[in-house]
């Protein structure tokens, strides 16, 4: 288990080499006009991983609530819950939270061990990347740092425990017939 200094050295680690990648290569933000850079429709938001709390404190463009594992689908593993975050303001791009980073992909782990990324079907409504289905359609780039970045996150139990959670939340659902 990472120390709290571990944890944000991580996380500086992290949003360091992930910082100028992007999925196409441009701002992806000109299909959609930035869609999921906006207040697009109430209480959306993105859950902070682990630790990443400590980059983001103070910042006034986001809104933060803290989620109740008991009240929410997260992981027990979470320290009993998560913040969840909404922005208030256009947010300034070097400090985004890494689910707006690694967007349109997240992270698939199996039950084996094994993962991939794969593109977050949870974004299908308001993304053109998404609804076109491949993640070869990314940058290679993007795609090679988004899988070190993940690679070095699920090395840490509380975050590789939360996306076997919702990766089994993910297929439960398609299972049953739905995307969302």
């Amino acid at each position: 288990m990472l120390s709290k200094r571990g944890m944000l050295r991580l996380w500086q680690e992290i949003y360091a080499m992930t910082a100028d990648v992007t999925p196409l290569g441009y701002d992806c933000g000109l299909l959609c006009d930035a869609i999921c850079c906006q207040d697009w429709e109430a209480g959306v938001g993105i859950y902070l991983y682990p630790g990443e709390e400590m980059l983001l404190a103070g910042e006034s463009w986001l809104e933060r609530t803290w989620h109740d594992h008991r009240r929410y689908a997260l992981s027990t593993s979470w320290d009993r819950g998560a913040w969840f975050v909404t922005c208030t303001d256009w947010c300034p791009r070097p400090i985004r939270p890494f689910g707006c980073r690694t967007f349109p992909l997240t992270a698939d782990l199996r039950e084996d061990g094994r993962w991939e990324l794969i593109m977050d079907p949870n974004g299908l409504p308001i993304c053109p990347l998404i609804q076109w289905g491949s993640v070869h359609l990314l940058q290679p780039t993007f795609r090679f740092t988004m899988e070190q970045a993940w690679k070095k996150l699920l090395a840490v139990a509380a975050i590789r425990e939360e996306v076997m959670a919702s990766s089994r939340r993910r297929r439960m659902r398609l299972h049953q017939g739905g995307r969302r």
